[in-house]
């Protein structure tokens, strides 16, 4: 007897049906991601999530730091701000995935925030003069943190 092919639930993109590539879930329901290094068998563990999305932005990250713009990536419309990611360390890219994981959940929970408050805006810009990096803005992260 033969037992029918089931459907693997393990939010890795298979088959182009919604999935993510390099991410799957655990027994207890949290979202894990590792990445393949280049031309190895060896992979970088880049960590437990709480969403799938969270954890498909982590692999996206470390395909950037591995394989640069000629990576694919699971959002291809928002690629991580990575500056020099070609000579990074393994324990380099964990890092780099995890920070591009939280900072647009981070993003995306102060948009919601501000929606609630009824404040559209994410974003505001100074009058006469430059702060910070020069760019005149004023940019707005969840837990009373500005940046400059």
């Amino acid at each position: 007897m033969v037992r029918p092919r089931r459907e693997r639930d393990d939010g890795v993109n298979h088959s182009g049906n919604g999935r993510y590539t390099g991410v799957r879930m655990r027994k207890w329901g949290k979202w894990v991601a590792e990445v393949r290094q280049p031309n190895s068998r060896g992979r970088i563990w880049l960590g437990s999530y709480n969403t799938a999305e969270e954890a498909a932005r982590a692999y996206d990250a470390a395909v950037f730091c591995l394989r640069g713009s000629s990576g694919k990536l699971n959002f291809p419309d928002n690629p991580p701000d990575i500056a020099d990611a070609s000579e990074l360390t393994p324990a380099q890219i964990q890092e780099a995935a995890l920070r591009h994981a939280r900072r647009v959940t981070e993003e995306a929970e102060a948009r919601e925030e501000m929606a609630a408050a009824g404040n559209s805006y994410a974003e505001c810009y100074l009058v006469g003069g430059s702060v910070g990096d020069g760019s005149g803005g004023v940019y707005y992260q969840p837990h009373s943190v500005w940046t400059f």
